[in-house]
């Protein structure tokens, strides 16, 4: 007679009543903020032609990163205290305001508030969602869902440029926020019909000054990210030292605050989120770059570079979904990690190398895909090794401090990757350097990756609870 096959009770979780619409409802939802992330570069033209060129303009991207970094912990927070739904339904109704409003404006100063109040919901698209995925996915699948998440952010940013030019090519540049009306409404109503309502936490208040401050703190961090070299840079660098100062003494201080000290104190939640910050920042850096690089260095026109970073991302996507299958093997991650960011970091010495020596296109390309694999490997894992380490009651700050810091690491990469692009004659129109100057743009994975290599190391040595087998 055959053993009967083990119970898995946590499975049933994935069927339970509103449970797949939910699921649905947060990819779709992840899909929508990432998307919108990158389709504003090609229609910012047909924008200043309509409503004017000025000091606004950069705004319309940097306003809507910001208003989506600070967001996240307060949603993080919401989530925790008043519930998934409350803080799901305020994110979706927030992103789809603001996206219709960009619709009709017609000034600037219209289109730019609108930008921010669309940013400030898709700090909850993006980060929420993972949230729900550890409620009501078991730890066994979650690293599927993982993979699942880091393709959406992967094929949206492919995607988003692709959009813009055919929006700007062929209908009028609003398109661009009408198309998150449906899709956006459809969110709403998943989430209406698949989670009910609950009571908020007894004793425990939304820290709405500790979001105040690290909006103070955040912005010029922003500023000076972008403005690195350029004049006033250092000013906002001073006034992020400030205001960071206040906003962690106002953390030591407060009863209930915006991040829980306990969040803050665990090592495996903070060197994970400091490890998908870098992550992050080498992965957009060279994704906004690459082609620069390609078009500038081994004369390929525009879509033929487009088509190389294809080798990039796609290894992005096929190297998320290798994960689930050795983490049920073993499901002790430090080993998984470590060699995927040293991995990871011998590629970004490679891509170095092939800057620095001017080597063949061909192992550029396979530097790219090595680079890729190894992104892709980590990507999943810092979600479930902070999923794994924060109390039930804490997820939603925990979760919320990991979409802060990968906003914010994705950020630094693309300043530092513009800025070692310029020095190295990428972005101007004269011949790009040789050699060192080249080698100068390389060098940013490696820096990057080298930093995250030594989080990775940091790491304490656990197990994914309930995932894989038992030893």
């Amino acid at each position: 007679m055959t053993n009967p096959p083990r119970d898995r009770p946590g499975f049933s979780r994935l069927f339970e009543r509103g449970t797949p619409r939910l699921l649905a409802a947060a990819l779709l939802a992840i899909f929508m903020a990432a998307l919108e992330q990158t389709i504003m570069g090609p229609v910012l033209g047909r924008i200043i032609a309509e409503l004017g060129d000025g000091g606004l303009v950069p705004w319309l991207t940097t306003g809507y990163l910001l208003a989506a970094t600070v967001s996240a912990p307060l949603y993080g927070a919401i989530a925790d205290i008043r519930g998934r739904r409350s803080a799901l339904l305020l994110a979706s109704a927030a992103f789809l305001l603001g996206s219709l409003l960009c619709a009709l404006s017609f000034r600037l100063d219209m289109l730019l508030i609108a930008r921010i109040i669309q940013g400030a919901g898709a700090g909850g698209l993006i980060s929420l969602p993972f949230t729900v995925v550890a409620d009501r996915v078991p730890m066994q699948t979650r690293a599927v869902f993982s993979a699942y998440i880091s393709t959406i952010f992967a094929v949206a940013g492919l995607m988003g440029p692709v959009v813009g030019g055919a929006v700007a090519e062929w209908l009028d540049w609003r398109w661009v926020f009408w198309f998150n009306l449906l899709p956006g409404a459809l969110v709403i109503y998943w989430v209406r019909t698949a989670i009910t309502p609950r009571a908020p936490l007894k004793g425990r208040r939304i820290d709405l000054k500790g979001g105040v401050y690290l909006l103070c703190a955040a912005t010029p961090t922003i500023l000076f990210l972008e403005r690195v070299g350029a004049e006033g840079a250092m000013t906002f660098a001073g006034l992020a030292v400030v205001f960071w100062a206040i906003f962690l003494r106002h953390l030591l201080r407060s009863r209930d605050p915006l991040v829980p000290l306990a969040v803050m104190r665990n090592p495996s939640i903070f060197f994970a989120a400091f490890g998908l910050a870098m992550t992050q920042g080498t992965n957009l850096g060279l994704a906004v770059y690459l082609p620069i690089y390609f078009q500038k260095i081994h004369g390929l026109d525009a879509g033929a570079a487009g088509l190389a970073l294809l080798a990039f991302v796609g290894a992005i996507m096929l190297g998320a979904y290798v994960p689930p299958r050795l983490l049920r093997r073993n499901p002790a991650y430090k080993p998984l990690m470590l060699i995927s960011a040293l991995t990871t970091f011998v590629f970004a010495l490679g891509f170095w190398l092939c800057t620095l020596f001017d080597l063949p296109f061909v192992v550029v390309i396979l530097s790219n895909i090595g680079l890729g694999v190894g992104i892709g490997l980590l990507y999943p894992v810092y979600t479930l090794i902070v999923q794994n380490a924060a109390p039930q009651g804490q997820m939603g700050a925990a979760i919320g401090v990991l979409a802060f810091l990968r906003s914010l690491g994705g950020t630094l990469g693309v300043s530092i990757a513009g800025i070692a692009a310029l020095r190295a004659g990428l972005l101007t129109e004269s011949a790009a350097q040789d050699g060192a100057g080249q080698g100068l743009f390389g060098l940013t994975a490696p820096l990057l990756m080298g930093l995250c290599l030594v989080a990775v190391a940091l790491l304490p040595a656990r197990r994914l609870e309930g995932f894989g087998r038992e030893r």
